[in-house]
């Protein structure tokens, strides 16, 4: 994979804990109304800022599929996008962006990059919040083995880190240059790390 394909990577804004579905159901006197936050895309070439867009998802919702789908078909790159890269297998507390979905539809290959090693498998963590979710317990299950890479930022040997993350529609030797190309300056590929500074900024915007 060449190291200046166009790249849109997805992140979203930092939420409250009081605002997961489970604490709503466990402390009446909160707010019954699932709670919005900012969904940001961001669009590269190679270390390159194309585009920006920012939607919205529900925290422990259902709706992250959806929303990215959305900002994908609407970006003025869709047909130069090669690969698309979401910050960890779930969004908004509990909200899982179905990597297979997205793909199927989109035909493009899908990331899906933890920001460290998870201690505990997904589908376990999320079985034990949401037991009565059998569909999406079931794609947790299904995703593939999670990879590491060991990148060196701003191609310095003496700082490296590792990144972990699930690839859909794509082979990890495919990857490796192209990531290693994008940890210019941390060893968050560029486009995750660009969406994630965004988004964090989107939260204070965004007045929740």
């Amino acid at each position: 994979m060449k190291k200046n394909i166009v790249t849109i990577a997805f992140d979203d804004a930092p939420h409250s804990k009081m605002d997961l579905a489970h604490n709503r159901i466990l402390n009446p006197n909160l707010t019954v109304n699932p709670t919005k936050v900012p969904l940001v895309g961001v669009t590269c070439r190679g270390l390159q800022l194309l585009h920006t867009t920012r939607s919205q998802i529900t925290v422990d919702g259902t709706d992250a599929t959806e929303k990215i789908l959305e900002v994908i078909q609407q970006n003025p790159y869709l047909n130069e996008i090669q690969l698309i890269l979401i910050d960890s297998p779930t969004m908004g507390g509990f909200n899982l962006p179905n990597a297979f979905t997205i793909y199927e539809q989109t035909h493009i290959p899908v990331i899906l990059l933890p920001d460290r090693r998870p201690k505990s498998k997904i589908g376990e963590v999320f079985q034990e919040v949401f037991p009565s979710k059998a569909d999406q317990i079931a794609y947790l299950e299904q995703l593939p083995g999670l990879e590491s890479l060991k990148v060196e930022i701003n191609h310095n040997p003496g700082i490296s880190r590792m990144i972990y993350f699930h690839a859909i529609g794509i082979e990890k030797h495919q990857l490796i240059p192209l990531f290693h190309h994008l940890s210019e300056f941390s060893a968050i590929p560029e486009p995750l790390r660009l969406a994630h500074i965004i988004a964090s900024e989107s939260r204070i915007e965004f007045g929740e």
